[in-house]
């Protein structure tokens, strides 16, 4: 340091830039003692961009500028190199943490060496200073010479040989969250390539939170989406998130289908063989029943033809399923046959497709399988290759007499002989009266509220004691309960149900009384919807034209208050000011009193202002965990069509008040998202446009964090 003050001229800099230029301005001396020179703004090269520099090397730099006055604790990194530009970077390891810095891991101001115009802000190792004399060998085809650099006084560099010393700041303010919130947070918020596929699972988009309804076919946009997002992931991430969306999880997932398609795509596109393997291994497990595995072949072989190839599946797709029957028990291939002739048929089909081969199998695999694949009427009398299967002939034989018979009771002995289910009871025989009172039971809440209007119809007529029967089990509010089926699908349900006037009675009883008993969220809801007279007598547009706007508003949010009353709060826009007001809905109402109470308000117009509903939410003392908008259209709360003034203010209550709220906007006459949202971050807002039975799901999906 002493040789580089007694130069007689002085050091010119020398910085390797990205071109191969070396800059060579002089340097204006110091006019005064202590006085450092100042590097002209336009002499200053900025390194940011030089790929070529190595983490162990000391960029070249301009004379010291002034020292600049950094707050750590702002988390705000340094991108361009410029004067006054802050780093969120912690000191390197091995170091003390200064005493001059005594506060960077609690919020406070702290001063900070001073940063080169020109470093990279990558490099933690360049906040500190170095004094070393000389510079470390340039990088091969540079031009630039080892030169010393320029004089610093000694108290204002950190070596790595030395503690840092203790230096006082007065008057420093303090700045709300600490260093590490702030870093945790930006980590958070960013969404990944796996992230993006788990968001396909449920609402069949990859870059925005937007759900537009569930389609039967997939464009080849869709399919080059999934194959870049596939490309970037690894073959067991996926595995794990797969398997995380399809197995124990049906009151989250609405549909396998999302899901098996990216499972389709990732196998035919991956050109890695140890990750295709890999995946294709894990089909057996993903793949839980035979419905599954046909969808996941219908999707393929439609990427097959998207990729112009003449084969309906590739070679991997083949041996998935090859080993997807190989490893099904006995039993499981025993059920699938039992199920019927037409799936029997499918079966057979299938396998056929697949080029199977019954080698390096056992006797039993290939009797079973061989049994899949043969019409009832060759099983009437026992044949040879089911020699196999003796332990279960008893049962086959059972369930073929049962395909062949035309009497109802001669039907009813063998079910009750073999205790057959509903599926394993042939079509012509699931609406019988006689059989009835003995499938019933076997029933789940769902599979009766499933069959429920093709049963009602034929019970009524035939059989009252079954139709009470089967009445009283549609109507047991434990079995409601347990079954988790929220009012809005019961709604659902009764728009398909137009035609029939007596069924629709039925349903819109049930529907009723479905308020309250469904599983609660334990969630504090700030449920805020838009009840202009104007749009409480229109009606849906898209898939539902036969739903009132009114209707569909009160099955989602009278729904979600009675199922958690306590705490939860239900407000509507009373006029032009963007004001809300209490919409005084109690958890003792029933559904005729909650839309009558819509209905007497009679709003006229309304302005629908979403920062008001944040601003009351502030004031209030509940810290509520959701909050659901309903409204016609979210471009009316919105007028710039974007969503970085809904995300600043849910930021800002998550980060004072409750710091896992979200917001689910509904635009009940929207087909199509309202505003544009970030793409790369997490902005913790769903919108949901229109209704359909899947929305609950996706709701409870979305409150599970089971996607962002």
């Amino acid at each position: 340091m002493e040789e580089a003050k007694e130069e007689e001229k002085p050091i010119q800099p020398v910085v390797d830039s990205p071109n191969g230029l070396v800059d060579t301005t002089s340097v204006v001396e110091p006019t005064a003692e202590g006085e450092t020179a100042a590097a002209p703004l336009n002499n200053l090269l900025d390194i940011t961009f030089n790929k070529e520099s190595k983490d162990n090397e000391i960029p070249c730099v301009s004379p010291p500028v002034a020292l600049t006055y950094l707050c750590r604790a702002c988390g705000a990194a340094a991108t361009n190199g410029l004067l006054g530009t802050a780093s969120n970077h912690l000191p390197k390891a091995g170091i003390p943490v200064s005493s001059a810095e005594p506060n960077a891991f609690t919020g406070k101001m702290s001063l900070v060496e001073p940063t080169v115009v020109g470093e990279s802000s990558e490099k933690p190792s360049n906040i500190l200073m170095e004094t070393d004399i000389t510079m470390e060998e340039p990088k091969s085809g540079s031009i630039a010479p080892q030169m010393a650099l320029a004089s610093e006084p000694m108290d204002l560099l950190d070596t790595d040989e030395q503690p840092i010393e203790k230096k006082t700041v007065e008057n420093i303010p303090e700045v709300p969250f600490a260093l590490e919130e702030v870093k945790e947070q930006s980590e958070v918020l960013t969404i990944t390539s796996l992230e993006s596929l788990t968001r396909f699972f449920y609402i069949r988009e990859t870059k925005q939170a937007v759900y537009t309804g569930s389609g039967t076919s997939f464009s080849e946009t869709t399919y080059n989406d999934l194959r870049d997002l596939c490309d970037q992931v690894q073959a067991q991430q996926l595995a794990d998130c797969l398997e995380k969306a399809l197995i124990n999880n049906d009151e989250c997932l609405p549909r396998p289908d999302e899901a098996l398609l990216v499972l389709a795509v990732f196998l035919s596109t991956c050109t890695n063989a140890t990750e295709r393997i890999l995946m294709r291994n894990c089909v057996p497990r993903l793949v839980r029943t035979d419905t599954e595995l046909f969808i996941f072949m219908e999707l393929a072989e439609k990427l097959q033809k998207i990729q112009m190839y003449k084969t309906p599946f590739s070679r991997t797709v083949r041996k998935a399923v090859i080993a997807w029957y190989k490893e099904r028990s006995l039993d499981e291939l025993l059920r699938m046959w039992a199920k019927g002739e037409q799936i029997c048929s499918l079966h057979n089909n299938l396998l056929r497709r697949v080029h199977y081969k019954p080698e390096r199998m056992t006797i039993e695999y290939k009797a079973t399988l061989q049994l899949l694949s043969t019409p009832t009427k060759n099983l009437v009398t026992w044949p040879g290759f089911l020699n196999p299967l003796i332990g279960s002939k008893k049962i086959i034989e059972g369930i073929v007499k049962l395909r062949s018979t035309t009497n109802a009771r001669v039907a009813v002995t063998i079910v009750n002989e073999l205790s057959l289910t509903y599926d394993q009871v042939p079509e012509r025989f699931r609406i019988d009266p006689t059989l009835a009172v003995h499938l019933i039971p076997t029933l789940s809440y769902e599979h009766i509220f499933k069959i429920s209007p093709r049963v009602l119809r034929c019970y009524r007529r035939a059989a009252r004691n079954a139709y009470d029967n089967y009445e009283h089990q549609l109507f047991d509010k434990t079995k409601m309960e347990a079954a988790n089926i929220a009012p809005l699908y019961i709604y659902m349900k009764i728009l398909r149900l137009e035609s029939n006037s007596r069924l629709r009675n039925v349903f819109c009883d049930l529907y009723e009384a479905s308020f309250g008993h469904n599983k609660a969220l334990g969630k504090r809801l700030n449920i805020s919807v838009c009840i202009d007279k104007i749009y409480i007598r229109k009606y849906l547009k898209g898939r539902n034209p036969s739903s009132n706007y009114l209707d569909a508003l009160v099955a989602i949010a009278f729904g979600y208050f009675k199922t958690d009353p306590d705490g939860s709060k239900v407000s509507y826009w009373c006029d032009r000011t963007g004001q809300l007001k209490d919409l005084k809905w109690t958890k003792n109402m029933t559904l005729i009193e909650a839309t009558g109470r819509c209905q007497t308000l009679e709003v006229q117009k309304s302005k629908m202002d979403f920062s008001q509903i944040f601003l009351n939410a502030s004031e209030d003392p509940e810290d509520y965990d959701i909050f659901l908008i309903v409204v016609p259209k979210a471009t009316r709360g919105n007028p710039n069509n974007k969503s970085a003034k809904i995300a600043s203010l849910l930021a800002g209550y998550r980060l004072t008040r409750q710091p896992k709220s979200k917001i689910i906007i509904i635009s009940l006459l929207a087909s199509k998202k309202s505003m544009s949202y970030s793409v790369d971050t997490c902005e913790h807002i769903l919108e949901l446009c229109g209704i359909s039975e899947q929305m609950p799901q996706i709701i409870n999906a979305f409150l599970a964090e089971k996607f962002r």
